[in-house]
């Protein structure tokens, strides 16, 4: 029998919005979107033809994760540096390639790119489009702009007036940019690159946030000083990423302003700490130089205060992994709520949210994905478990939905 319509039932659905579990739930799929949300006594009636039948017991029903801040390019692994000298093109696009099934598979549906060759993520965007390769509902700002011999110049754009970002900035849009992603300090992954100093003044992002507007296009900056998150939020960024406080002084490690955390949510501005690629890499070398005194986290207990701190103060947290930076293997976006659970102290329900419908937000997919509601995408994902109470139940993805078509389901590979 050919099916038309896929209908879902688990013991809950958590929809994404921060609602109540739905218990004895239901989900209905139809072309490619949502046509039902309600308890399996109300969906059970259905006529049995033309529809697939997945009961998954006790576990939920969720919307699509959704991966803020990904580098496609970019291995995941300890060499990923080295890889990106020594690797041709074709290598970068067989590698981002296996990196967007990996991530689909994990239960991302939505990922934005926030930095990759040109050559690079505008062919994979398009190759996901087209059915070519299999992978999530893809955003990309394509090259990072940043300042000669700055962060990620090794695949950046680099420009250094407030003329030659300008021109970055349309460049990119000419290509078919779906966002920017500006320097604003240097960064623990490019060599002899300051974390705590700035790369441009406020002017200079001030105008590149002007004419991103004007293209219709909102712009993320890398900040990890506190000095360059100040710039950021005086020139209206609207996304900040790291958003680390580091202070200028090594010797002082940190640098809150707790007025300036005021503005930022005041502000409406989005933050992606990637607070999960501290947790990862600590698990594989405490020993690492960003953890030793002087490092950019030697104090990461701190870190974890101060943003819980932010949270408090009503900022909005979108999820990003950093995915391809060290340690950030594709696939492993599940860690970004967990470690927001686990070391800042939210609730399980506030970083799901985080993950899904805040995001998607952030990301201006809301209309379309982000959570469960009739008439939106069917991004849809099934975990063994209920990460209402256990946020590692996030880990354990066992089917998922993109765009109406079975990725994966009851644990089998479909792609």
């Amino acid at each position: 029998m050919y099916f038309v319509k896929l209908l879902i039932k688990a013991d809950r659905l958590v929809d994404g919005t921060g609602d109540t579990p739905l218990e004895r739930a239901a989900i209905l799929i139809e072309g490619g979107h949502i046509t039902a949300v309600d308890t399996q006594a109300n969906l059970d009636s259905l006529p049995d033809d033309g529809v697939d039948v997945l009961d998954v017991g006790q576990q939920t029903i969720m919307p699509g994760l959704i991966e803020a801040h990904a580098h496609m390019h970019c291995t995941g692994e300890p060499d990923a540096f080295e890889k990106i000298f020594s690797d041709d093109q074709d290598t970068l696009l067989l590698r981002a390639s296996k990196a967007m099934r990996a991530s689909l598979i994990s239960g991302v549906t939505t990922m934005r790119d926030l930095g990759s060759r040109n050559e690079v993520a505008f062919p994979i965007r398009q190759a996901i489009q087209d059915g070519v390769i299999p992978g999530p509902r893809l955003l990309v700002a394509g090259t990072p702009i940043t300042t000669t011999a700055g962060h990620c110049n090794m695949f950046g754009t680099e420009a250094d007036t407030e003329d030659e970002v300008v021109t970055a900035i349309r460049q990119q849009a000419k290509l078919g940019a779906d966002c920017i992603k500006m320097m604003s300090t240097g960064g623990n992954f490019t060599p002899r690159s300051n974390v705590r100093a700035a790369q441009y003044p406020a002017s200079t992002l001030r105008a590149a946030v002007q004419d991103a507007e004007r293209l219709g296009l909102t712009v993320a900056a890398h900040c990890h000083g506190t000095v360059g998150v100040r710039n950021s939020v005086e020139a209206g960024i609207h996304h900040l990423i790291h958003c680390s406080w580091l202070a200028a002084d090594a010797a002082e490690e940190y640098d809150y302003d707790p007025a300036l955390a005021d503005t930022i949510a005041e502000n409406g501005t989005y933050v992606d700490p990637t607070i999960a690629l501290g947790r990862l890499r600590y698990l594989a070398d405490p020993d690492a130089d960003v953890f030793k005194p002087g490092g950019a986290f030697s104090n990461i207990e701190e870190r974890y205060r101060i943003l819980r701190d932010m949270w408090d103060r009503g900022v909005k947290f979108i999820a990003g992994l950093d995915a391809g930076m060290q340690e950030g293997r594709f696939g492993a976006h599940a860690m970004v709520p967990q470690v927001m659970v686990e070391n800042m102290g939210i609730s399980p329900m506030d970083a799901i949210k985080c993950s899904t419908s805040v995001s998607a937000e952030a990301l201006g997919v809301l209309p379309i994905t982000g959570s469960l509601a009739i008439g939106k995408s069917a991004d849809v994902i099934v975990v063994d478990g209920d990460p209402s109470q256990d946020i590692t139940a996030l880990h354990r993805v066992t089917s998922v939905v993109h765009q109406g078509t079975v990725i994966k389901r009851e644990g089998r590979v479909l792609i």
